[in-house]
């Protein structure tokens, strides 16, 4: 055989042992081998075991509090809406990504919390026709958290129908609040005799905080 064809497959051999080497470094990165199995609204999750021990209603799980780590399904509308709606409207939030994890739409909002003066991140995913919000003490999606999210069932929504979806009720939301706000003021007006001005003015400062959220809606 000609020494040039030998030592080109030499190369070709080398080259396919180091991606095969890479790709298993990469697999290895994040130690699976003593996490802890939960449910999650009928759905099978897998969290690390620093993780584990938290409460548990079947519609939720918490460790400690959703700012250190919680896994919760928003089953219905009404839970997706006041859960998305009001974290995606949050004015302690300063950054929002959007991702795929292995099969999973999903968009994470980060927010700085004075409650418990830290970082947070909200997960929101959907799995198996239902959304999750994967909340836990941190800045990032890292590999550990997109793990948590890649062992459930893959998406069955679209990209098109997961934004859809997720802009409907952050839209519902907003306009409840702004309801509730204007309906509370004319209320508090009424009982303590403000001018029809003052009434007025709170009307047009609901509709520029709508119009200001309306700006921070997730676009395709």
């Amino acid at each position: 055989m000609d020494k040039k064809i030998i030592f080109l497959i030499c190369v070709i051999g080398i080259i396919a042992l180091l991606a095969i080497s890479a790709t298993s470094a990469e697999k290895s990165d994040v130690d699976t081998s003593d996490w802890v199995n939960i449910t999650v609204y009928n759905t099978n999750f897998q969290i690390p075991p620093e993780f584990g021990g938290g409460s548990d209603s079947g519609g939720n799980y918490v460790k400690t509090n959703v700012f250190t780590f919680g896994l919760v399904a928003l089953e219905d509308d009404k839970s997706l809406r006041n859960n998305y709606g009001y974290e995606s409207t949050l004015d302690e939030l300063y950054d929002v990504e959007e991702m795929e994890i292995d099969g999973h739409h999903a968009v994470a909002y980060y927010s700085h919390r004075s409650i418990c003066n830290h970082d947070v991140t909200y997960l929101y995913f959907e799995s198996n026709k239902t959304f999750y919000a994967l909340s836990y003490d941190g800045n990032d999606v890292n590999d550990t958290m997109k793990k948590i999210v890649s062992y459930s069932p893959k998406s069955n929504f679209t990209k098109e129908k997961f934004d859809d979806k997720l802009n409907q009720m952050q839209d519902d939301y907003i306009e409840e609040q702004s309801e509730y706000a204007e309906s509370y003021a004319y209320d508090q007006g009424y009982r303590n005799g403000y001018s029809q001005g003052t009434m007025n003015s709170r009307h047009n400062d609901l509709f520029g905080y709508y119009l200001f959220y309306r700006l921070g809606r997730r676009s395709r």
